[in-house]
């Protein structure tokens, strides 16, 4: 039995838009971390908690071995609490008081879910000071350090920054060793 060319071109479209759809746009937020918004966390010394996303706190520590953030339930738990960049650093640049978090998420069920963070880290050393973007990976159980990019040596740092959140951050489990991105190694990590 054979189907009337309109009835299977109208199927093809329908099938087309279901499958557009269902495809998820990717998204950026920021939120500000200023400390003097956020909650001191009892029994901890440095830690504090400060507004995210709905449902993704952003936990926040500094102390003598640099700066610690994380994000989601239990945030101080979460991989990414214990995990700082080798050289001095901090969230706050001059002494400040306030950090920008960039969010890169999906809505589902009309709500923001996110699968990555992009936090620029100042960072001091012997040798001089410089920035680095620290991409983390976000699920609903776990956080942690993805990839560094090396923000002084790039122009372009934002946009690789980005682009490693939406393949590595998304893709991938929690690394070992995170992703080192200089200027140099830039071509190859896109």
């Amino acid at each position: 039995m054979a189907v009337p060319s309109g009835k299977l071109t109208a199927l093809a479209v329908l099938l087309w838009c279901s499958a557009a759809a269902a495809v998820q746009q990717i998204r950026s937020l920021y939120t500000a971390v200023d400390l003097s918004l956020c909650t001191a966390l009892p029994g901890h010394t440095a830690g504090r908690l400060c507004k995210g996303l709905p449902g993704y706190p952003v936990y926040v520590s500094e102390g003598q071995d640099g700066a610690f953030l994380s994000v989601g339930p239990d945030a101080d738990k979460r991989l990414a609490a214990q995990q700082t960049l080798k050289s001095f650093n901090s969230l706050f640049d001059s002494g400040g008081q306030r950090t920008t978090v960039e969010w890169r998420f999906v809505i589902r069920d009309a709500q923001p879910v996110p699968y990555a963070t992009i936090v620029r880290y100042f960072t001091r050393s012997e040798t001089g000071t410089g920035e680095v973007l620290v991409v983390m990976r976000v699920t609903d159980r776990e956080t942690c350090h993805a990839a560094y990019v090396d923000a002084a040596a790039s122009p372009d740092a934002i946009v690789l920054a980005r682009k490693l959140a939406d393949t590595i951050a998304r893709s991938e489990d929690c690394p070992r060793e995170p992703m080192r991105v200089t200027a140099q190694e830039e071509g190859r990590a896109r």
